[in-house]
């Protein structure tokens, strides 16, 4: 396992891939997952839910040990959604198109990772498309928060919020489509390119509805008491909302040279529970209206895309709705020689076993697993 040091800050780890270990130097924990439980006492027993059931979204299964009813401790297996990707030795251009498609409800901000990546060996500077890629990133923040916090109503039976943010969820949708031609983003990137019409990006009436709901849920006694002291977990090596919520303060938004955002808030919370993931995650998405309102984008014209050619090794970081991901690349001839990602759901997978041990019954598996925002689609690629 090689080490990539990227702007390394003491106490910080990003996560694996197959080649390396991003920060790995700066902090001698690192989560090890079981392939089996350690010998069980007397009277508990492996309960096995998944890899295809209801209330889970993607193909993962969870080995459970308990006494009947308290979860002891968790082994979590996401192979079922294991993917071979064949991209090395593509162009540029054409890799792009499949990294787009890694976890299409994430795909501003892999590609976005893979561009800077890309840019990064090539010595290119596209700074003036910096503030257009953070206006797409910030859309899917606000839509991914917006389907994380939907599938906690879910949980809890509310049934009238979880629909009223599945309209959220679909007019943000509707939005970027508006906007980029594709709800997902897909082909609206390209090295030195964005095709984007920002004049249609009008986030008013979603802040206000948000508000609505996110100010009932928290005058609900019964939606704080299924998720306050739910899911604790506390550890440094914490990426993205998971580490906001047990304050603290890890944003590549903040310390990655990929992307200069300037001032913005950071939200952090310190209970590290279902609520403080939540909680982060619904102020995050007023946060997001905001710096995407800072930006005064209207008239903006992107260079046509084009072909590039080069060789170098480049790497990238940003904040992704779900933490921090990591692309590098190596380039020779324009066509890519090797490529590494590095999903905050390495990370993310471990905390949720944690946090899921601590005291926790099985009607509380869902709001711990809806409140850590995984996607296993991510973990689960080898670029081949």
């Amino acid at each position: 396992m090689q080490y990539y040091k990227f702007g390394e800050r003491s106490g910080r780890y990003i996560g694996r891939s197959k080649k390396y270990d991003v920060y790995s130097s700066s902090i001698d924990q690192i989560i090890e997952e079981p392939e089996e439980f350690d010998d069980k006492n007397s009277g508990e027993i492996y309960f096995n839910y998944g890899p295809s059931a209801g209330g889970l979204r993607e193909s993962v299964n969870f080995k459970l040990l308990t006494p009947g009813e308290s979860i002891m401790d968790a082994i979590i297996d996401p192979e079922y959604k294991k993917r071979d990707i064949k991209i090395i030795g593509d162009s540029i251009s054409n890799a792009l198109l499949k990294v787009e498609r890694v976890n299409g409800f994430h795909c501003a901000s892999n590609t976005i990772a893979y561009i800077l990546a890309i840019e990064d060996a090539l010595k290119i500077e596209n700074y003036d498309l910096n503030e257009m890629r953070i206006v797409e990133i910030e859309l899917e923040r606000i839509r991914s928060n917006i389907d994380v916090i939907k599938g906690l109503c879910e949980s809890a039976g509310f049934a009238v919020p979880e629909k009223r943010l599945l309209y959220l969820r679909e007019e943000v949708a509707r939005i970027i489509s508006r906007s980029f031609g594709h709800r997902y983003f897909f082909s609206a990137n390209n090295i030195g390119s964005i095709s984007g019409d920002f004049s249609s990006i009008k986030l008013s009436n979603i802040e206000k509805n948000f508000r609505e709901i996110y100010d009932g849920l928290l005058s609900s006694k019964i939606f704080l008491d299924r998720i306050q002291e739910n899911g604790i977990v506390k550890n440094e090596i914490s990426t993205g909302p998971a580490a906001r919520s047990a304050g603290y303060k890890y944003d590549a938004r903040n310390d990655s040279k990929s992307l200069n955002y300037g001032h913005f808030k950071i939200i952090t919370e310190s209970d590290g529970d279902s609520f403080s993931r939540f909680n982060v995650r619904s102020l995050e998405i007023f946060e997001s209206i905001n710096i995407i309102e800072s930006y005064n984008l209207k008239n903006r014209v992107t260079s046509k895309k084009k072909e590039i050619y080069g060789s170098g090794q480049g790497a990238a970081r940003i904040e992704s709705p779900a933490g921090d991901i990591f692309y590098y690349v190596d380039i020779e001839d324009g066509k890519l020689k090797d490529i590494q990602m590095v999903s905050p759901t390495y990370l993310n997978l471990k905390l949720f076993r944690q946090a899921l041990k601590n005291n926790n019954i099985f009607t509380d598996f869902f709001f711990v697993w809806e409140s850590f925002g995984i996607w296993i689609s991510e973990l689960e690629v080898n670029f081949i």
